[in-house]
């Protein structure tokens, strides 16, 4: 296999300050998955009619715990639709949901929202209870997982190991040392083995290291432009690895507030999603767009070949100071 491309979305919905307030209750999927406002749909329907609309394909790591955040029901939809409009869905898991619904039920609980933080054997329970709920929804194991937070560690790839899932996809080195918890020395875009675990990582850059920017950025195109992705894949790919985007099942809208109260379309993140996947459709012979089951059927089928390489340095900083006013501009609720 060439090295190629992968689009994720991670689809949740957030705690909408439910934590930290009593009396708030988690956004429902009506609007952080499906983007419902005023009769239009910015969620997964906007999304995937782009895809379609280019002939791609992506892979969505889809939450498994919703439910336990007082949505039952109300993932099987998700799911279906998805595979109706041949879609991959793998398994993602934020923690804090559990443990939101075990405290709604009066039951002792942990608080944290990172994998990492557990014990590997409460790792693997939750990955476990994941895997059976995906299989549930969708009829098929997952075969991949991304941490939530992109929170894991070595740790959580031992989990996985014991949990049969081959593929992880939750690090991305422009967060190691923060919230991204592996202890990598060398830090890396592309695929690793460790032990019987692919990590296939969310790809990120470097960019100029000026005041107001952070060094590195993860390939995120709400945070990252069209521009810098595009010369992010051909550095990547060039070099001979894979690259892993990301996005949310809600980043394609605007909200006021932490209920995602007034949800309109954010054009500026919409208008690249549109380029990303033009300029792929009109690459597919340079940088193909593949899916997590297809790098699991490749690994069955032993033509796979993991490799990591150097992050990229994108060395232009007038884009970098023009993305961030951008990023700043729209930032507000009415631009």
């Amino acid at each position: 296999m060439k090295p190629g491309v992968f689009i994720t979305f991670d689809v949740e919905c957030s705690m909408g300050g439910a934590w930290q307030n009593p009396d708030l209750k988690p956004v429902p999927p009506e609007r952080a998955i499906w983007g419902v406002y005023g009769g239009k749909q910015y969620g997964l329907p906007l999304i995937v009619g782009i895809l379609e609309q280019y002939g791609l394909r992506a892979t969505f790591f889809v939450d498994a715990f919703t439910e336990d955040q007082g949505f039952a029901g109300q993932t099987e939809p998700v799911c279906r639709y998805l595979l109706e409009h041949g879609q991959d869905v793998q398994l993602h898991i934020h923690p804090n949901k559990k443990h939101y619904g075990m405290k709604m039920r009066g039951e002792e609980h942990p608080r944290t929202d990172n994998m990492a933080d557990l014990s590997v054997d409460d790792q693997l329970a939750l990955l476990q209870e994941g895997s059976k709920r995906i299989k549930r929804w969708t009829g098929k194991r997952p075969i991949a997982f991304r941490a939530g937070n992109m929170a894991a560690s070595e740790t959580t790839l031992q989990a996985l190991e014991r949990a049969g899932i081959p593929i992880d996809s939750s690090y991305t080195f422009p967060y190691v040392g923060g919230q991204c918890h592996f202890r990598s020395e060398e830090l890396y875009n592309g695929s690793k083995w460790y032990g019987e675990v692919l990590e296939l990582a969310l790809s990120g850059f470097y960019q100029h290291h000026l005041p107001g920017l952070h060094p590195a950025k993860p390939l995120d195109l709400v945070g990252s432009s069209f521009a810098e992705c595009r010369d992010a894949i051909r550095a990547i790919c060039g070099a001979g690895a894979d690259a892993v985007l990301i996005l949310h099942s809600f980043s394609l809208l605007k909200w006021r507030n932490v209920r995602y109260d007034g949800g309109r379309l954010n054009r500026i993140v919409a208008s690249r999603f549109r380029q990303t996947c033009r300029w792929l459709a009109q690459h597919a012979s340079d940088c193909p767009t593949r899916t997590f089951r297809d790098v699991a059927a490749a690994l069955d089928s032993g033509t796979y070949d993991a490799r990591s390489v150097a992050p990229c340095k994108l060395g232009n900083p007038v884009r970098s100071y023009s993305r961030k006013a951008v990023q700043v501009w729209n930032g507000f609720y009415w631009t």
